[in-house]
């Protein structure tokens, strides 16, 4: 059977209008929910009327945080209806939510990560006005540097890399090898590697913003670079 793939949020093709800003998660359906989208991150969720309650309610939240995020971080700079939101994985590798291991990431495959790479880098060739570019989690940041989508010159890949318990489980999950890693890297500004006017700044998932202390710095930095206050 094939695995279902959940859309990107488009907003040339949804609302005609040019997107300034590239949002990467890796997809909701890796970590715990059974449902699974139409859209990256429920993201069409966000321009409907707010569900009162219920799962409906969950879905509308977590698009309206993804959205959120970077219009917090870049004090407000583009609007939300300039975001285009895709993830390193559109595929559900989690056999419906089935298959997945206890309060743990299932791992992106390598082969599949490579092929989102190569999407993302088509989704940047067709939309010349994207600006910047902003990747969400350990994991897929993981990715991103292994396929030289950008690289943030620091030994992140090495902390990053998956844990060799993580690979030989069924299904493989995600777990570092080494901690802080990500916290070396978030919210600086790096080039993409193909085109280096683009910046790139990796960010927390959104079921983490805000809510792990330590990387409150990193979110400081990010707001200095486009002009807020925390």
């Amino acid at each position: 059977m094939k695995n279902r793939e959940c859309q990107d949020w488009n907003p040339l093709k949804e609302l005609k209008v040019k997107p300034k800003v590239l949002l990467i998660g890796h997809d909701p359906g890796l970590q715990s929910s059974k449902d699974f989208p139409k859209h990256s991150l429920y993201a069409d969720y966000y321009f409907r009327d707010e569900p009162k309650s219920g799962p409906e309610k969950s879905k509308y939240n977590l698009a309206a945080n993804s959205f959120k995020q970077v219009l917090d971080v870049t004090n407000h700079k583009y609007k939300a209806e300039e975001i285009y939101v895709t993830n390193l994985c559109n595929l559900d590798l989690t056999d419906g939510g089935e298959n997945r291991p206890k309060n743990k990431t299932i791992l992106i495959p390598e082969e599949i990560a490579q092929k989102g790479v190569e999407r993302l880098n088509e989704i940047i060739a067709q939309h010349d006005t994207i600006e910047y570019v902003f990747p969400m989690s350990e994991q897929v940041n993981y990715w991103l540097h292994y396929f030289n989508f950008y690289q943030s010159g620091t030994d992140f890949v090495e902390k990053a890399k998956p844990k060799e318990n993580g690979l030989k489980s069924n299904p493989p999950y995600y777990e570092h090898s080494k901690p802080k890693g990500f916290l070396d890297i978030c919210g600086n500004c790096y080039e993409l590697s193909s085109n280096r006017k683009i910046k790139v700044i990796p960010i927390l998932h959104t079921k983490q913003y805000s809510k792990i202390a330590a990387y409150i710095p990193a979110y400081e930095n990010i707001q200095r670079l486009f002009g807020g206050v925390i």
